[in-house]
């Protein structure tokens, strides 16, 4: 059913309370896991002084420095997080992207025929959502394939 499942990691403990749960679909289901990690993007944006207006993006040498060492720090991280796994047996795969998580996430689910993402939440609401955003409601009203979210701390041992 699940043959493809992506796991959505941002190196957080929250974000890593999904590994049981896409662990079990995966081993349930004999899925190939795929962790992501999106990094930032290699730019900066330049405000153009036009109100309501977005500004434009630019990439800097500092820029390009930054994301590609978030991108190594990213590897090494899914590397450690992708051992355990395999050591279940499970066929576990490794991919960082540059971008908006949110999109990043749906936009490599659907062009990698991937049938579950997997994903945690941290269950803000109100003015803190709205401030700092959400991933996984990005994902949850963007996604074209199946959607596993938990709020870590419920799943009992």
């Amino acid at each position: 059913m699940f043959e493809r499942i992506v796991v959505c990691l941002d190196g957080s403990s929250v974000a890593e309370g999904i590994l049981p749960y896409a662990t079990d679909e995966a081993l349930a289901h004999h899925s190939r896991v795929v962790l992501l990690r999106v990094v930032s993007l290699p730019e900066i944006t330049i405000p153009i002084g036009i109100p309501g207006e977005p500004g434009i993006p630019i990439s800097t040498d500092g820029a390009v420095r930054r994301t590609r060492k978030e991108e190594g720090e990213a590897d090494d991280y899914l590397r450690r997080i992708a051992e355990p796994m395999r050591e279940k047996g499970l066929d576990v795969q490794s991919i960082v992207l540059p971008g908006m998580a949110g999109e990043a996430i749906t936009n490599y689910a659907q062009e990698n025929g991937c049938k579950l993402i997997a994903i945690a939440t941290h269950g803000y609401g109100g003015i803190r959502r709205l401030v700092l955003g959400s991933t996984a409601d990005f994902v949850l009203h963007h996604s074209t394939v199946p959607i596993l979210i938990v709020r870590p701390g419920n799943k009992q041992a």
